[in-house]
């Protein structure tokens, strides 16, 4: 029996372990893994030489990837990289297809995927300058399958009415009510219009350079998940850096947003039920891939937009980039803050089962216009007749019902920010519908299923 007014230890008892024994202690002026060479690199107050640097950034990656691939529900499916030839997406190709070549000559010879695939959306229609010749070699260079899909190829003509247009504008002499309110009229494709000349027109139908870049970003996720349903991809991969999530997530929240935001900058989406998106690249900030992609001798290319070499002023989310990115330079956990933040959020269970908008293809918050109508300031107007969206000089009676034929109230179809962009969208401006056919072909599937309960005047 021991004694307890002994200082020696009982027999048997387990030694006392010194707590600083096994901890990582750091050597001064060296790097803070190897701690034996010169470091080349301060990532958030950390040296790092560069081999251990990058041997660093491959880790985190593959790290980040098998935890995606633990919560798939199918995990051997072909995968899909979103290759838009900036610096992220091109580190994030070259690193997803080192890792899916390690495992195909490993022991096991199992490969991660069935097959990895570069998807890249062609943006020439707007930018003309843009380099998308390059992209295609960079795609190469990892040694993966390039699918490419043209940003006009929204509007493209498919049979469908995939498109629709505003066509009743904010005016004078119309009541609050109405002004609040969306009518719009679905849009077949033109032969004599190509789908180039649509997308310019849209484009130019929006007003402001907040607008534009947020319909860029909407239109190519819609076709970046189209591209991977074509080529049977059960995974996208999209390279939004941590400095990049950031970003969105301040600015979409100013737009309005949170309501998506889960979906949109979450380190899993799951709103598309087929394809499952990850963004495995959320863990670095764009200092690290620009070290990255420099010591591995990544091919980059410029991505431009449009408030590219533009003021901080241009736009909503250029404002945020130059206000996240110079915090973060004064205080380096800004970015880790904002992402850490998000990953506490978690959507709502209404978000889930609500239907998708009809512009952006994300989820509808119940009683948006409801909200947006408390919260917006508009002109007072007293009148309260509708005005007709036709520019004729028709009666009012002809008028009425050229209305009840071409126009609907897509009010409630419409996510809160989409709404805004309507609004303030020029009349008649064409909006690329993700979800226009589909209304369309259900409001006519119910039409023939309660038509033969309808009574005819004669009787």
């Amino acid at each position: 029996m021991c004694d307890s007014s002994s200082d020696a230890p009982c027999s048997g008892s387990q030694p006392t372990i010194d707590p600083t024994k096994y901890e990582r202690k750091r050597v001064p002026g060296m790097c803070v893994k190897c701690k034996v060479a010169k470091p080349n690199v301060t990532i958030r107050c950390s040296l790092y030489c560069k081999e251990c640097f990058v041997r660093t950034c491959i880790v985190k990656f593959r790290t980040a990837t098998n935890r995606s691939r633990k919560s798939t529900a199918t995990p051997r499916t072909k995968l899909m990289v979103a290759l838009s030839g900036g610096p992220s997406s091109s580190a994030m190709l070259s690193m997803m297809a080192d890792f899916q070549r390690m495992h195909i000559k490993g022991t096991a010879a199992q490969p991660l995927y069935d097959d990895v695939v570069a998807g890249h959306v062609d943006e020439s229609a707007l930018f003309p300058e843009a380099k998308e010749s390059l992209i295609a070699d960079i795609a190469e260079s990892a040694g993966v399958k390039f699918m490419s899909a043209k940003l006009e190829d929204v509007f493209a003509d498919d049979g469908e009415a995939s498109a629709f247009a505003k066509t009743i504008d904010e005016a004078a002499g119309v009541s609050q009510e109405v002004k609040d309110r969306i009518y719009a009229r679905l849009v077949k494709s033109d032969a004599n219009v190509s789908s180039k000349e649509r997308l310019k027109a849209f484009f130019a139908g929006l007003t402001t350079d907040t607008d534009r870049e947020e319909m860029l970003d909407v239109l190519k996720s819609l076709l970046l998940v189209r591209l991977a349903r074509k080529e049977g991809c059960g995974v996208l991969l999209m390279g939004d850096s941590g400095t990049r999530i950031a970003t969105k997530i301040v600015s979409l929240a100013s737009r309005g947003r949170g309501f998506s935001l889960p979906f949109e900058v979450g380190a899993e989406s799951t709103w598309f039920s087929d394809v499952v998106v990850y963004r495995p690249m959320r863990d670095f900030i764009m200092k690290e891939i620009g070290f990255f992609n420099r010591w591995t001798a990544q091919k980059t290319v410029v991505v431009p937009t449009f408030t590219t070499a533009a003021p901080a002023r241009a736009s909503i989310g250029r404002l945020t980039e130059a206000f996240v990115v110079g915090l973060d330079q004064d205080f380096s956990s800004t970015v880790s803050t904002i992402g850490r933040t998000m990953q506490k959020l978690e959507p709502q269970e209404s978000a889930r089962d609500a239907l998708p908008c009809l512009l952006c293809g994300l989820p509808v918050e119940h009683n948006a216009q409801e909200w947006k109508s408390r919260l917006t300031v508009n002109r007072s107007a007293d009148a309260a007749a509708l005005p007709c969206p036709s520019k004729s000089t028709d009666s009012t009676d002809r008028c009425s019902e050229n209305n009840a034929q071409t126009a609907a109230d897509v009010t409630r179809l419409l996510c809160y920010s989409c709404q805004g962009i309507v609004h303030s969208a020029a009349p008649d401006t064409v909006f690329p519908g993700a979800n226009a056919s589909s209304y369309h072909n259900s409001q006519e599937d119910l039409r023939r299923q309660i038509e033969m309960f309808f009574i005819d005047d004669d009787e």
